[in-house]
């Protein structure tokens, strides 16, 4: 008898950030496929009697492809198992989720989507801020920053300073990042949060302007990185240090280019 393939959004991280319905789903399974960046205390909270299996792929290093992990979700509930694909953040953003349901449908695999708490809202909410304020920001725009495939442009906006710009994996190199930023028509002096591990015990918050982002440090990752009025806490703004110049070609590569939102 073929099993059920729940797809769950582990949050940021904090167990108690997860859904009740994902939680729930956890406790059942009989088989747990978790990504790398889920957290230890999420999975602490998985059927103890659970095979539990990292698919985990990140950018640099190896580790079980797509289409690995779409045949082991297939094998595991035809076995009659339900099957726990556990995923950082929620499922549908930046999550390779339509090529995962596209592989259950084709093989005739019953599914459930259990949505979770994404990375930009848990950012937002360790900066104290909000991502969209009427008086602020019209719009909302989440890109990814991330460097393993050709990406397309960044978006032109025609009012960029009614957006807050909501950008994952913006490192390692955050200069690559600035210029695409400052390209799009944003000014150097717009404020800026970059969150390391929102969410989680770790969690750090820099506050800092646009055109000091390309010297800023790396940040341990997930990070996400917001840019927009709605950043402008003025008193947690460091203002001491100098922002360089930054550089921005007229010609030639333009180093990284963001990737509007898409599955």
């Amino acid at each position: 008898m073929t099993g059920k393939v729940y797809i769950v959004g582990a949050g940021p991280g904090a167990a108690d950030l997860l859904t009740v319905k994902a939680a729930s789903v956890l406790a059942r399974a009989g088989v747990v496929l978790y990504d790398d960046l889920v957290s230890a205390e999420v999975l602490a909270l998985a059927c103890p009697a659970a095979e539990t299996i990292n698919v985990g792929k990140r950018c640099g290093h190896h580790g079980a492809g797509q289409d690995q992990i779409n045949r082991l979700m297939v094998q595991h509930a035809r076995r009659g198992q339900l099957v726990v694909r556990l995923k950082s953040g929620d499922p549908a953003v930046f999550g390779r989720l339509g090529e995962e349901l596209h592989a259950l449908r084709e093989e005739g695999i019953p599914f459930e989507i259990v949505p979770g708490v994404t990375a930009v809202t848990a950012a937002a909410a360790a900066a104290s801020a909000t991502l969209t304020d009427r008086r602020m920001a019209s719009s909302l725009v989440v890109l990814t920053g991330h460097r393993c495939t050709p990406a397309a442009s960044l978006p032109l906006l025609s009012d960029s300073e009614q957006t807050t710009y909501a950008i994952y994996m913006p490192g390692p190199d955050y200069s690559a990042t600035a210029r695409d930023l400052l390209r799009a028509g944003l000014d150097a002096e717009t404020p800026c949060a970059l969150v390391s591990n929102a969410g989680r015990s770790q969690q750090q918050v820099y506050r800092l302007r646009l055109g000091q982002l390309h010297s800023h440090p790396s940040v341990p990752a997930p990070a996400v990185l917001i840019v927009g009025r709605v950043m402008a806490v003025e008193e947690n703004i460091k203002n001491a240090a100098v922002a360089v110049p930054l550089h921005i070609p007229e010609t030639g590569d333009a180093g990284l280019h963001l990737q509007s939102l898409a599955d």
